[in-house]
């Protein structure tokens, strides 16, 4: 029989919506035990799955203890310090830590409001920041732990009407790479996963693809995968940086979101690419020592016919004054 006290111990805030639920199943069935934040009977900021009081017994059917705290506020130092006090009391260590963080406002910029913006520094940045303070000197004394952030893909690709989702979901993404380089030596990897165009009611809420099929369909028409990405999916994703067996991760934001995050003009958008096709047909250009092309030979003597010199003229093309000078 395995000794309990030789069990990881993973913490997940806000672990009864989005990918807490998920999440908590998967680091279960690979032997950990759980301290999980969220409210007993009611939703939070990532929206509601399930209650605890019907996630915690799947939990232990696995085989996992489960601590359960419901009574902190999140977006303060002293909240988060209370979790991982209660953490420790219950199991003395903390392997890995997921930090769910931060709430989904979207819309033009000039309407947003000051009470918006302000609650959206409070759950975007300083429960990212209230959070890894509270974790990291636990795992740090033990020298060892993994810690995820979870942020939002807006956060490294900037969109009209996400400036102050994406803005604050940015220096967020900022703040972990640079924690996770400052405390490398320490034997702690911290990353960030910027997530958009998952299945959960948050963001279907959000962008109104729960109350309307078609427009659920133009979404999911912008992912190149062309689908919304599930829970299980990224909490298989994210159990890889939290379940200790890869460990030379860290300083890292990593997109989640079926490729949308790579994009810069579209998914092949296709006047683009026709543009592309039509220049590429007509576009070659090698060093012609070695291999000399037409095109080269008439724009030499285009601009040769050109010049107003009245003798035999012989042209030669340089990519700059220096390459001249040679």
């Amino acid at each position: 029989m395995t000794d309990p006290a030789s069990r990881p111990v993973a913490l997940i805030t806000m672990a009864n919506g989005y990918v807490g639920p998920a999440l908590a199943r998967t680091l279960a069935s690979r032997g950990f035990d759980l301290v999980l934040q969220g409210a007993p009977q009611t939703g939070n900021m990532a929206g509601i799955e399930m209650s605890l009081g019907d996630l915690v017994p799947q939990l232990e059917s696995i085989g996992a203890s489960v601590h359960t705290v419901t009574d902190i506020d999140l977006t303060t130092a002293d909240g988060n310090h209370a979790l991982v006090a209660s953490a420790l009391d219950r199991f003395g260590r903390i392997d890995s830590a997921c930090l769910v963080t931060g709430v989904i406002v979207v819309g033009r910029f000039l309407d947003m409001t000051v009470e918006q913006w302000e609650r959206i520094k409070r759950t975007n940045l300083d429960m990212v920041f209230h959070g890894l303070q509270a974790v990291l000197p636990p795992m740090s004394a033990a020298g060892s732990g993994q810690v995820v952030v979870f942020t939002s893909a807006t956060g490294g690709r900037p969109e009209p009407m996400t400036s102050i989702y994406g803005g604050t979901r940015a220096g967020a993404n900022g703040l972990v790479r640079a924690v996770g380089l400052e405390h490398a030596r320490d034997g702690i990897q911290v990353n960030a996963v910027g997530t958009n165009f998952m299945d959960f009611p948050g963001f279907l809420q959000a962008s109104g693809a729960d109350r309307d099929p078609e427009r659920r369909a133009r979404i999911e028409g912008q992912v190149p995968m062309r689908r919304l990405g599930t829970m299980d999916e990224l909490a298989s994703f994210t159990a890889a940086l939290l379940d200790g067996s890869n460990r030379f991760q860290t300083g890292q934001f990593f997109d989640f979101s079926g490729g949308w995050g790579c994009l810069a003009v579209g998914q092949r958008n296709e006047r683009v690419v026709a543009a592309l096709h039509e220049q590429i047909d007509h576009y070659l250009h090698t060093d012609f020592t070695a291999v000399p092309y037409a095109p080269f030979i008439d724009l030499a003597e285009a601009l040769c016919k050109r010049t107003a010199i009245d003798s035999e003229l012989r042209a030669a093309f340089f990519n700059s004054g220096a390459e001249c000078v040679e």
